[in-house]
């Protein structure tokens, strides 16, 4: 594996390489174009086509995606019956989503958070809430989903194309176009863990190439079980998109969102105790890109995001200061495609980013600043081989100085893709990913070691069997090595050593089908395993809790049932079912829907969750999730 990364700046030298899809010409980007894609409509011929982004960088079918990539569309995501966005991953093949407390989420896709900090989250293709302790805060990250069009997911490594904080996959949040979100639409949601929530949109045309939209939500949501002081999770927001035709091959997209939230978890302890976590803060990001007909094109990205987060502990209602700081990060960058021949692509582009922490505080009352600077250079080569074949050689070399600095780090991968029918694709990878050695772990503190190093094999298919079924299948092998497994003292300093000798052996899989028996029927369904061996780990020190092996739950599965017996009327079920894994048994949910478009304007639907048992855990702490219900009303103007 280290021969392997040691290759990196050879591989981006030689290939100019980052798996990216055909120049723009040939498969525009639906949203910079302002192509008419209703994903509601779409049959499973037409899935295969649709164009996605979070697997090359750029418009690709996935058809032709040699990646394991997951589209979750409109309707499902409204049929769902789910009222965020992290509560929606639950129902993508593979990945573990875990509710920590109300808002909280653990999630990864197939070794568990040990070692890496959950996956990538995207929005619109931006990098946005690099957070301090590097996992995403969905409490923050709480979009409408009326807002959302679809929900794009890597499962695997996505460091070639994005850089650090990709190994386990990426997720890319895409919301929809302004055009399509003419009008006026109001909701409101009242139910027993959904206590009372509202959300609004309204847009209109600005002329005849530009079109804009508002958006606002209100939400209070119970906490879990048991109840103490402050359990609850509040999230107020409201945000803006304005797409514009600037000139004939321009297009320009500006976005932005301000969000004021409030967390509160409870553990079992005597006395009761509390978190309370208040965050509010918000984002601005831009993509300016020019097309060049079938000569390629060019992508200009920037994006602003801050806020100011404030950690209280209460013991017995009384405030005990802990933590509070501010997170600003400025992120930029360029990207150029260029058809080279009829069988050459090539991608290149830089990015760079400026991380800043100020007043942070950890167990003292001193304040301190972290600043963190990135620079990445990611470029791709696809070659195709013939009519049905495509090579990929792609890489991401990324320099990022901190506090003590962590140097650089190296992402390359390899992929070939063979479609010998539009029904019919087979694909397969070899990717090694190497996170930045500088590493913050949850406590909050700062350390510098050795970084994890994943090496993974990838092997997938799809197949299309008419119109009626729709076949995935991913396999992976990874290897993990330079994972923490101990600790020593430095002689002279004192200072605490991090011993770098674990490694895991993982391998497994997923299986995903979407099935239309008859008309109006619509039934899919997942399985998702993990086998894995961690060793060099000392038992004393290091439990389930503490390796991918005892992480990571051997098997996950799902399903998603709905049929329209009247046009009109909706019934959907939802069964998900995780495996015990450390200290967490075995646990299933059942979430039953119905909806109703009472008229051309007006929809209402009842929602029953967690429908198995009262409450059950799904993390690491002692708060479990309730069985819970409501009532929603929809009305457009």
């Amino acid at each position: 594996m280290k021969s392997f990364l040691r290759l990196t700046p050879g591989l981006l030298l030689a290939s100019v390489a980052l798996s990216q899809a055909e120049a723009a010409a040939q498969e525009p980007d639906p949203q910079a174009a302002g192509a008419d894609f209703n994903l509601g409509e779409l049959s499973l011929e037409q899935l295969m086509e649709v164009p996605v982004e979070v697997g090359t960088r750029q418009s690709q079918s996935l058809a032709r995606t040699a990646a394991s990539v997951f589209v979750m569309n409109e309707p499902e995501i409204r049929r769902s019956g789910m009222r965020s966005v992290a509560e929606v991953l639950r129902l993508v093949p593979g990945l573990v989503i875990a509710q920590d407390v109300p808002g909280a989420y653990g999630f990864s896709s197939r070794l568990g958070e040990y070692e890496f900090a959950g996956m990538l989250v995207l929005i619109d293709g931006q990098r946005l809430y690099t957070t301090l302790l590097r996992r995403e805060y969905f409490q923050a990250i709480d979009l409408p989903l009326a807002v959302v069009e679809r929900i794009e997911v890597v499962r695997g490594p996505g460091g070639a194309r994005w850089g650090d904080k990709a190994s386990q996959g990426v997720i890319n949040i895409v919301t929809k176009r302004a055009a399509a979100m003419a009008g006026a639409r109001i909701t409101g949601v009242v139910g027993t863990e959904e206590h009372l929530a509202g959300s609004f949109r309204y847009g209109q045309s600005a002329g005849a190439d530009t079109d804009w939209y508002l958006f606002g939500r209100l939400a209070q949501r119970d906490g879990g079980h048991p109840t103490t002081a402050g359990d609850r999770w509040d999230n107020n927001a409201i945000g803006m998109r304005v797409d514009s035709k600037l000139a004939e091959h321009t297009n320009l997209t500006v976005d932005g969102l301000y969000h004021d939230s409030f967390l509160g978890d409870s553990y079992v302890v005597a006395p009761g105790y509390s978190s309370l976590n208040m965050i509010k803060g918000g984002h601005v990001k831009a993509k300016l890109r020019f097309d060049h007909g079938e000569s390629g094109w060019t992508e200009v990205r920037g994006a602003a995001d801050g806020y100011d987060q404030d950690i209280r502990d209460y013991l017995d209602d009384v405030p005990d200061f802990f933590l509070r700081y501010r997170e600003e990060l400025f992120d930029a960058s360029v990207q150029h495609s260029w058809r080279a021949s009829a069988e050459h692509t090539f991608t290149v582009g830089v990015s760079v980013r400026s991380l800043t922490v100020e007043n942070y505080r950890v167990f003292t009352d001193v304040g301190n600043e972290y600043n963190e600077t990135r620079g990445d250079a990611f470029a791709a080569w696809d070659w195709d081989l013939s009519e049905h074949v495509r090579f990929t050689l792609g890489g991401n070399l990324g320099y990022q100085d901190g506090n003590r600095g962590s140097g650089i780090d190296s992402q390359p991968d390899v992929r070939l893709a063979w479609a010998p029918a539009d029904d019919f694709t087979v694909w397969t990878a070899l990717s090694a990913n190497h996170e930045p050695d500088s590493k913050i772990a949850d406590s909050g503190l700062l350390v510098r070691r050795k970084a994890s190093q994943l090496l993974a094999y990838e092997l997938g298919l799809r197949k299309r069997f008419g119109e009626s079924l729709l076949l995935q299948l991913d396999t992976f092998v990874y290897s993990v090595d330079d994972q923490l497994n101990g600790f020593d003292t430095e002689p002279i300093s004192g200072a605490t050593l991090y011993l770098t000798e674990g490694s895991t052996d993982a391998f497994g899989g997923e299986l995903h089908a979407a099935w239309n028996p008859v008309q109006r029927v619509r039934i899919t369904s997942y399985l998702a395993s993990t086998e894995a061996n961690s060793r060099n780990f000392d038992p004393s020190l290091f439990g389930d809790q503490s390796t991918i092996e005892g992480q990571v739950p051997r098997l996950r599965g799902g399903a998603t049932f709905g049929y329209e017996p009247v046009p009109g009327l909706e019934l959907d079920c939802n069964v998900i079912y995780t495996q015990r894994r450390a200290d967490i048994p075995t646990w299933w949910r059942v979430d039953l829907r119905i909806g109703w478009n009472v008229s051309d304007d007006t929809s209402i639907e009842v929602v029953g969750q967690n429908l198995t048992d009262p409450q059950h855990p799904e993390y690491y702490y002692s708060e479990e999730i309730e069985r819970g219900g409501y009532f929603m009303v929809t009305h457009r103007f």
